[in-house]
């Protein structure tokens, strides 16, 4: 069945019509009527959730929608990794629960010829196994015509927001369009709902740094999932109903594009609430792919035979407390010009070349000086440091406070500990002014080894904002996951992250701040260091918020322990 009067889709009758054109389902053997509501939001970046902030998606995290309801939730979850990260191929991944090898989806414009015979969405395979079931697909971006084309299936594009809130009444108009069906007694009993709200504002202003129209559109997308919860839990029979709300993206995005590797496209938001599902951080690196299973099981299907890429996300992760001094190896606050490690140990500082440390005009007081450029030895070495011993061979974590008063050469080294005459050697480096893919503007990135087919693993840059202190931090977890951060003086957090389960870190060269870790690279960093710090065990998300909100309000890391 395909709409294709839109004004005429938002009549109530016409909605109660079409929730009433729909069978009765079962019951699932708890006694309650599985439901699902599955959000794609089309542009919307990890960080952006706790940044704007959105209020819905933040409740649902945290397991507060309703009585009964838990939450979980991933800020490091992943887009495809076999086509680059735009709608199409996306869209066709969260419907079916396989990657574009499988769909043939590989960019815009190729849904009519994907192979959802073979590969059908969730919907699909839900109203097969179960034809009691009553499913809809709703969508305001015709690239998804065709995604999930079954006969049990109810195909509506509605109306578009794209425009929301410069087109007076966009949002009455499709931000009413699901709550309304949605709150029909007869409404489905599974439902994909995509908006496109986040992207028009995106390539409008920018998806990062965040422009005022993303901003915007991204808040109005949660108030339209607020408005399809509020739908939900107004159901005369809500309380004999098992729902389970997924909500996931597509894509994030780089300036005012996507598409692009390197963490900013690719890292993205998964978010679910239900009454059987895992509570908190969800392990490892979720793929927005792996909630159709997550939905199939829902509604008792077994999904063993389908050779299906995503696996239901299945184990959440409690973060233990740690005091920061926990696995701390070095903390330079450069205080003065002896540069001690607050941290005590066996790591000792030394400084080399043009390199004062007790300069004033730091973030917290005084700070490091590195003035050299296109010379060799310079910065300062962290010697002892080659023989730390981190937690699981390749946690770590390193925070620090920079500011660049102009362009750097390519490839300088900020921090660094391996031989930066080839990416793909052990160690990291985290890099000022280097273009990747796409990204012609001057930026901070990050590079590590891998001793897998990759070799190497580059990740995006975030803009260099001159003359501003900015502060970074790098950390990967015991899960694999290496993540950066950029909190800058607009008070946001932004971060990327990406899977780097078999990064070498150790290489027996030391960390130098400023230069490679061999001293030996053709250039040095020209700018200023303050507050660094460098652990042999990860820090989590809420430690690297907590380091960088207390250095916002004028505070050092040393305060805070």
């Amino acid at each position: 069945m395909k709409e294709t009067s839109m004004k005429g889709m938002m009549k109530a009758a016409t909605v109660a019509a079409l929730a009433a054109a729909m069978p009765l389902a079962g019951f699932s053997a708890q006694g309650r009527a599985p439901k699902a509501l599955m959000v794609m939001v089309d542009g919307l970046r990890a960080d952006a959730v706790e940044n704007m902030p959105m209020p819905t998606l933040l409740m649902l995290r945290d397991g507060k929608w309703k009585p009964g309801y838990k939450g979980c939730y991933s800020w490091t979850a992943h887009t495809l990794y076999d086509a680059r990260p735009s709608s199409a191929a996306n869209h066709a991944a969260i419907a079916t629960g396989v990657t574009a090898k499988k769909t043939g989806v590989w960019n815009n414009g190729e849904t009519p010829k994907g192979n959802f015979a073979e590969w059908p969405s969730w919907l699909a395979r839900v109203v097969d196994a179960q034809p009691g079931i009553k499913a809809l697909f709703t969508y305001t971006w015709d690239g998804d015509v065709g995604l999930s084309p079954h006969p049990g299936v109810i195909d509506v594009m509605a109306p578009s927001v794209e425009n929301w809130p410069a087109t007076p009444g966009a949002y009455d108009e499709y931000g009413r369009f699901v709550p309304n069906i949605l709150a029909q007694a007869d409404a489905p009993d599974a439902t994909i709902c995509f908006i496109g709200t986040g992207d028009g504002g995106g390539h409008r202003s920018g998806f990062y740094p965040y422009g005022n129209d993303y901003v915007r559109n991204i808040k109005a997308v949660d108030r339209m999932i607020g408005d399809m919860l509020a739908s939900i839990a107004s159901r005369p029979s809500f309380k004999d109903e098992d729902w389970l709300i997924m909500v996931t993206s597509d894509h994030g995005g780089y300036g005012r594009a996507h598409g692009i590797w390197g963490g900013h496209a690719t890292t993205i938001p998964v978010v679910v609430a239900g009454r059987n599902v895992p509570n908190g951080r969800l392990a490892g690196m979720p793929h927005n792919y792996d909630l159709a299973p997550m939905a199939l099981s829902h509604f008792g299907v077994d999904v063993s035979g389908m050779n299906l890429d995503g696996r239901a996300p299945d184990k959440a992760v409690a973060d233990a407390a740690r005091p920061l001094r926990d696995g701390l190896a070095a903390y330079l606050p450069f205080s003065s010009a002896k540069i001690d490690n607050k941290a005590g140990g066996k790591v000792t500082a030394t400084a080399h070349g043009k390199t004062v440390s007790g300069v004033g005009g730091g973030r917290f007081g005084n700070c490091l000086h590195v003035e050299a450029e296109w010379q060799g030895a310079c910065g300062v070495s962290l010697d002892g440091s080659e023989n730390l011993s981190f937690e699981n061979e390749a946690d770590f974590a390193m925070t620090l406070w920079v500011r660049l008063d102009k362009p750097q050469p390519m490839q300088t080294p900020i921090v660094c500990n391996k031989d930066w005459a080839n990416g793909a050697n052990p160690g990291v480096v985290l890099i000022a002014a280097r273009t990747t893919d796409a990204v012609k503007v001057p930026g901070v990135c990050f590079n590590c080894g891998l001793g897998d087919d990759r070799k190497r693993l580059d990740m995006g840059t975030f803009d260099i904002d001159y003359g501003e202190w900015v502060f970074y931090a790098v950390t990967r977890n015991c899960e694999g996951i290496l993540s950066i951060y950029q909190g800058g003086h607009d008070g946001r957090l932004y971060w990327i992250a990406e899977e780097a389960a078999s990064m070498k870190l150790k290489t027996g060269l030391p960390f130098v701040i400023g230069q490679s870790g061999t001293q030996k690279c053709k250039v040095s960093l020209k700018g200023d260091v303050d507050d660094f710090a460098l652990w042999t065990r990860a820090l989590t998300h809420e430690e690297i918020r907590s380091i960088y909100e207390c250095g916002q309000k004028g505070r050092s890391l040393g305060n805070l322990m």
